[in-house]
């Protein structure tokens, strides 16, 4: 026995018969048929559970001390009992290293012949309004069943069997020590296989095995940049803020020079009032007409209309390149909260869950302020999303595999440039469960290995699985300037109208006062004259 323990690699159970064979029996022609080795393991190895992938051996010692060595299994628990010869007349003193019985236990593939097991399966559709088959590609939603029974298909051929499924509307998750959907199927154990693919949850290990991670879903907040002209004043941004205050001070240099011309002349037309409204006339580009009387004052004039021109040219056009200019306020979730921008949510069960249990504090509040106010109507579908982040400030969270695809069909290649992404959750990687404690766990998960070995879980990603559309032209295309942009010059030209008025006011009432000033003094002297 311990010479054959040492042969035999792996995790085997042994049962080893006193009674003895006849020299040179074989199983079918000895004295123990096929039919006595089905009632042997009723009788001694039913305990054992003896499935595909569970070793045991049964061994005979023949007349002449040498061995027959056969390997029992079923392929599932209904099915006849499969006898293997592993070895016939075996003499461990002879074969001291095995050879002959490591070459007869290659012949394994016929373990994977589960002869046509209707295999308990369970999948989930979770939008049955949008499904019309496994097979669909142009429909987004339940990719993670989709995108997963391809793998399931190649296992069918490879291991020869048949799917029972039972469709559901969820996955599941655990509530009050239960679970729902599919993942309840597994805590009841009433379905073996999951036919899709689903997250990789530490509570779902209670009642599942994940043999392999086929697909991975990203999540990301897809959004369009603000314009700079909203998040900030573009008419003071073209300047520094030592050139605004060099701009300022050349004013103040110019009006001081023309009263100091205005002193040191006579009969000069340029008062202190005069100057001052001349010179920020200028430097907006306005005329006048008044003509000085000097040449002095002429030449001031002209230096100061040559140096307007040049600061509003270099003004205006960086107002123009401005107003075309996407910001760069939103580089992460808390500047998306605080940023003017609504937010929406792809409308999936476990898009709700993670949001809900996520423990960063920027995701919280972007969900507490953004999404939850709203209720269901901040949970879409994704053309619904992509076309309001299309059309206004709105930045929208969903699968990048549904919202690449949208953008696909309804965006201009500038439009794509325009847009932007931030991973508020990360969702763990989708593997096929099984049920714990399975013992098809890993038959299945060797040929799901080899299944990406081969390339086929590659291929078939690429097939289900929409890629990010590129940026072809990034200067192309153009912003139309609308109210939003020149709000602050309607507030500047409001300010204005308001202190014209302010100003006309003050004037009738100085002149009112005056007026009545002038009309007592001209009745005291006509009362002094009369008198």
């Amino acid at each position: 026995d311990q010479i054959l323990n040492k042969l035999l690699y792996g995790n085997l159970h042994w049962l080893i018969v006193e009674k003895q064979l006849p020299a040179k029996r074989s199983i079918d022609s000895g004295p123990y048929s096929s039919d006595q080795l089905e009632l042997l393991y009723n009788e001694r190895l039913r305990p054992l559970d003896v499935m595909p992938y569970t070793n045991v051996v049964l061994a005979f010692r023949n007349v002449s001390d040498s061995w027959e060595l056969f390997e029992l299994y079923k392929p599932y628990r209904k099915a006849r009992l499969s006898v293997v010869n592993i070895a016939s007349n075996y003499l461990p003193a002879v074969d001291r290293y095995g050879s002959q019985l490591i070459v007869r236990r290659k012949l394994v593939d016929r373990r994977r012949n589960l002869q046509g097991f209707a295999m308990p399966c369970g999948t989930a559709t979770t939008s049955p309004e949008y499904f019309t088959g496994l097979d669909d590609r142009n429909d987004v939603h339940d990719l993670f069943t989709k995108a997963n029974f391809p793998f399931i298909r190649e296992l069918m051929y490879d291991l020869n069997f048949t799917l029972n499924m039972v469709q559901l509307d969820k996955v599941g998750y655990k509530q009050n020590g239960t679970f729902s959907g599919v993942m309840g199927k597994f805590q009841n154990r009433s379905i073996e296989l999951g036919c899709l693919g689903t997250l990789m949850r530490t509570e779902r290990l209670e009642v599942a095995d994940f043999m392999i991670v086929t697909l991975i879903i990203k999540s990301s907040i897809i959004f369009r940049q603000p314009p700079l002209s909203i998040v900030a004043n573009i008419f003071e941004l073209p300047f520094s803020v030592g050139v605004w205050a060099c701009c300022f001070a050349l004013m103040a240099i110019y009006w001081m020079t023309m009263i100091a011309i205005r002193q040191l002349t006579s009969g000069e037309r340029f008062g202190a009032i005069e100057s001052l409204v001349y010179i920020i006339g200028t430097m907006c580009q306005r005329g006048c007409d008044i003509v000085p009387q000097f040449n002095g004052t002429r030449l001031l004039m002209f230096s100061l209309q040559l140096t307007s021109f040049f600061i509003l040219t270099s003004y205006s056009a960086s107002i123009v390149a401005l107003l075309q200019s996407p910001s760069r306020a939103i580089a992460s979730v808390g500047d998306l909260v605080r940023s003017p921008l609504k937010a929406g949510v792809m409308d999936t069960s476990y898009g709700r869950v993670y949001y809900q249990e996520t423990q960063d504090p920027d995701v919280q509040e972007l969900y507490r302020k953004k999404i939850k106010p709203y209720g269901e109507k901040a949970f879409l579908e994704p053309n619904e999303g992509i076309g309001r982040v299309k059309q206004e400030m709105y930045a929208y969270e969903g699968e990048l595999n549904a919202a690449y695809k949208v953008i696909k069909e309804t965006f201009a290649p500038e439009e794509v440039c325009k847009l932007q992404e931030l991973e508020a959750i990360k969702l763990p990687p989708f593997g096929i469960p099984i049920v714990k404690g399975s013992k098809y766990r890993e038959l299945i998960r060797q040929r799901l290995m080899w299944q990406r070995e081969v390339g086929i879980i590659k291929r078939f990603n690429l097939i289900w699985i929409h890629q990010k559309p590129q940026c072809e032209n990034l200067n192309a295309g153009f912003s139309s300037v609308g109210v939003v942009e020149m709000r602050y010059l309607y507030l500047f030209l409001a300010v204005g109208f308001l202190a014209a008025l302010a100003t006309l006011l003050a004037e009738r009432s100085w002149w009112s006062g005056m007026a009545k000033k002038l009309k007592s003094r001209t009745a005291i002297i006509r009362r002094k004259n009369e008198a």
